[in-house]
């Protein structure tokens, strides 16, 4: 599932089919859109345009997830504390100077290996504890 939220993309792994693979999917699905912002960044240079930036956070919970609206203008939406947290974890990765940030929650739902660096706990707007946050390593490659 995918939404537009302003200038943001919420993407969402697991809903409304369960995805036994969702912390995953996500990673990956992260790492091929820096993948592809890098080859068109490497094009836009070459024609003398700036390059796009772009920053992901990935957090793993439960959401509230349904349509809304009317018949005239239906729209799926998310809700709650994980779709606010992936927001706030987005925003840590401008603090961090990185692209790709991911919460302890979904590196503990990993089945695989990837390249990460766990950072320091962090506070966030809206959220009494700290937030443990990885980074998303350039080596890999998917």
């Amino acid at each position: 599932m995918l939404q537009y939220v302003g200038d943001e993309i919420e993407a969402v792994f697991g809903v409304p089919s369960e995805d036994s693979g969702h912390a995953e999917n996500a990673l990956r699905a992260a790492i091929a859109l820096r993948k592809t912002l890098e080859n068109l960044n490497a094009e836009r240079e070459r024609e003398g345009k700036f390059p796009f930036k772009h920053r992901t956070g990935i957090h793993t919970g439960t959401v509230l997830a349904g349509n809304t609206g009317s018949e005239d203008r239906l729209s799926y939406a998310l809700v709650g504390d994980t779709v606010n947290l992936a927001s706030r974890i987005q925003d840590l990765t401008k603090e961090l100077q990185c692209d790709i940030l991911v919460s302890a929650e979904t590196v503990r739902n990993l089945k695989q290996g990837f390249p990460l660096r766990r950072e320091p706990p962090r506070p966030v707007k809206g959220f009494s504890m700290p937030v443990t946050v990885y980074k998303v390593l350039y080596s890999y490659d998917p």
